[in-house]
């Protein structure tokens, strides 16, 4: 097992707690919104980006390991037809434009990312900078990268771990 799996799949579990945090803090913070709403007529400031702020953490953060996991919907009638070669061409190219387009979107998220650091905006509630949300974006989109590459060389990325091990892995 190569040193270089084992640390994609720590780092995509990382991303993955990551991304269950952001659940948990957006949970709470429109629960509290409309608690305090309800009960003092005095709803939280910022609970708005908090949300949307926790939103892209959990999306993004949790790609890597949804592609890891082979848990991404899939329509798998041709698994049963064709020889397990060529489902496994069909898996690998799959890997591979999966990685292709996720690259592209990442580098297409740099000019907006820049852009808005270029213009100084900002959240109204929060007066935090924009950018910020994106290099968070951005990092998250790395771990859906890594996870379509490890996927590409390792057949899905669970080939080189045992499977005493996989439970543990995202």
């Amino acid at each position: 097992m190569s040193w270089l799996v084992v640390c994609a799949h720590y780092i995509l579990r990382g991303f993955l707690i990551i991304a269950m945090a952001a659940l948990l803090v957006m949970m709470m913070a429109i629960v509290s919104d409309v608690f305090m709403r309800f009960a003092f007529n005095d709803p939280l400031t910022g609970a708005y980006d908090v949300v949307e702020i926790c939103l892209v953490v959990a999306v993004f953060y949790s790609l890597g390991s949804v592609i890891v996991g082979a848990h991404e919907i899939v329509i798998d009638i041709i698994d049963y037809m064709a020889p397990p070669v060529v489902v496994g061409m069909l898996r690998r190219a799959a890997a591979l434009l999966s990685a292709a387009i996720l690259v592209f979107i990442f580098v297409s998220m740099l000019v907006p990312a820049q852009q808005s650091y270029q213009y100084g905006e900002i959240r109204l509630e929060l007066d935090m900078p924009v950018w910020i949300v994106w290099v968070i974006a951005l990092v998250g989109m790395s771990g859906g990268v890594l996870a379509s590459i490890l996927c590409l060389f390792c057949d899905a990325g669970r080939d080189d771990i045992p499977a005493s091990q996989q439970r543990d892995v995202p």
